[in-house]
């Protein structure tokens, strides 16, 4: 039997306050609290419930009585072994394990760091010591003094690998007939675990798996069908003997924490509710815990995060049995014999040890209902289907006239290309003019040559040069060289030529030209 033992690290003492959680709403700010604390709204739970009256049976390595934080919260317990302390009011554990535990169930705010309280402060803790170490003996018989001692909730932060002895099935029954609520913690992957321990694999015990304080499952909680409830696990801080650390704090991690979280708000139920028994205690810890995995129950939070105030104020509807003791549907049983006998080597009886609630008591949905059926999925698709075939004909409506007409106005752009060519189709081309043929010594009539122009006289100054683009055409060979004003070139396709009226002829029959000397523009 091995502890399910927090990684523990020493810290500083924290300021001495003489508050307690019994005073009035908003006693602790964000600096008096811890991050549990804080997600779990224990301070708003303890307006409603403090735990007074019940008692909390602690199973563990005793508890050291002499810590201020739990001088006036315990009971006169027992011890189980030669290495125990007949009373359980001496931690024999190395880490002060027990000490912790019963710190964080019922640990008192109004001496030391107001920021380590316990989930039910007004409770009182029955510590049962198995010594330095455990057996599954010596737990079994733990359980079965808790319940003759007269404790409302048993909370076992231990466990060990593989199914539970017949022992400690029979001593949790024991328990279980004299309405007692067991919490257990799953076990932590630190030592090597795989899967939840015992006895927190037996029915009816609420077995506890870790979160972190994002409310994610913790990576240092081991997981498996037996999970029944999730709750804080790393990075708390309680009280632990000064041989352990010189201020009596420590913080450490383990699912031992969350099993001493859940045993604490047990106890408030009890004390706020004290009709009810633990069948319905159990049951409304699960039913208004928050889900936080898959629908339903899962492996790693079991039915969900513990929620302290819901639990206290919600309606819940009444049971007759513990709902983790409810029969199992066959496809939930052969689930939990295989797990069962991966863990215990193929005992023939582990199938026993995933007793899950039957999910037509209401408690969850069932798992493999939880999705739409398939008339409803057809009714679903069908009308998908009407729904695009109206939208598809209200698009036609609006924009299939205009997309017709720009389709027309393409096609027929692609039928009559246009040449890019100059002249444009249809265009006449200018006639070419006439002109005399050319002769070295212009051999034309006098009669027939043009009269003489005058030549204007050069300008005084000589005219600027002219820009890059523009050019000086030159005389052709026989003529007589005149200025000419520089002109702009344009391209051919820009000026197209005029056509030039037909030459006067002559009685010679040759044309005569009448027209200037000018330079062509």
């Amino acid at each position: 039997m091995s502890f399910a033992v927090p990684a523990t690290a020493a810290v500083a003492a924290g300021p001495t306050s003489a508050a307690g959680p019994t005073s009035t709403p908003g006693l602790f700010s964000s600096r008096e609290e811890q991050w549990y604390q804080q997600s779990l709204r224990l301070a708003d739970a303890h307006q409603v419930s403090l735990g007074a009256g019940v008692v909390v049976a602690v199973i563990d390595g005793g508890v050291d009585a002499t810590h201020p934080k739990l001088r006036g919260q315990l009971l006169p317990g027992a011890g189980i072994g030669t290495d125990a302390a007949a009373d359980g009011l001496r931690d024999d554990d190395p880490d002060g394990h027990g000490t912790a535990m019963a710190g964080i169930i019922a640990g008192r705010a109004d001496v030391g760091d107001p920021a380590v309280w316990g989930v039910a402060p007004a409770a009182k803790v029955l510590p049962i010591s198995t010594g330095v170490r455990a057996d599954s003996d010596e737990v079994a018989r733990g359980i079965r003094i808790a319940v003759d001692r007269g404790a409302d909730v048993i909370s076992m932060s231990l466990g060990s690998v593989g199914h539970a002895t017949d022992a400690e099935e029979r001593a949790v029954r024991y328990a279980l007939e004299h309405d007692v609520v067991v919490v257990a913690s799953a076990g932590n992957t630190e030592p090597g675990d795989t899967a939840v321990n015992s006895p927190a694999n037996i029915p009816g015990v609420i077995a506890v798996t870790g979160t972190d304080y994002r409310g994610r499952f913790w990576g240092g909680s081991v997981q498996g069908p037996q999970s029944v409830l999730a709750a804080p696990g790393p990075a708390i801080r309680v009280p632990v003997p000064t041989r352990v650390s010189e201020d009596g704090l420590d913080t450490g991690g383990g699912t031992s924490n969350s099993a001493a979280i859940v045993a604490g708000v047990a106890a408030l139920v009890r004390a706020e509710l004290p009709t009810l028994d633990a069948a319905n205690v159990v049951n409304r810890l699960i039913r208004t815990a928050t889900d936080m995995g898959p629908l339903g129950r899962d492996d790693q939070y079991g039915f969900g995060l513990v929620d302290p105030v819901a639990a206290l104020t919600t309606e819940i509807p009444l049971v007759t049995t513990n709902p983790l003791l409810a029969a199992r549907s066959p496809g939930a049983a052969a689930a939990g014999d295989a797990t069962a006998d991966s863990s215990a080597g193929g005992s023939a009886a582990a199938g026993s040890l995933t007793a899950a609630p039957d999910d037509s008591a209401g408690l969850v949905p069932s798992k493999r209902s939880a999705g739409p059926s398939a008339a409803l999925w057809i009714l679903m698709l069908g009308l998908a289907t009407v729904e695009g075939a109206l939208l598809g004909a209200l698009a036609h409506l609006l924009f299939g006239a205009r997309y017709a007409a720009m389709r027309e106005r393409r096609r027929q752009r692609r039928a009559t290309p246009v040449d890019p060519s100059w002249p444009p189709p249809g265009h006449a081309p200018a006639p070419t003019p006439a002109w005399p043929a050319a002769t070295p010594a212009w051999s034309a009539p006098a009669a027939a040559r043009p009269a003489p122009t005058a030549v204007r006289p050069a300008p005084a100054t000589a005219p600027p040069e002219p820009a890059a683009h523009i050019v000086r055409p030159q005389a052709p060979p026989g003529r007589p060289t005149m200025p000419v004003r520089p002109v702009r070139q344009y391209p051919p396709a820009s000026r197209p030529r005029a056509a030039a009226p037909p030459p006067p002829s002559t009685s010679t029959g040759r044309p005569v030209d009448t027209r200037a000397w000018t330079t062509p523009r």
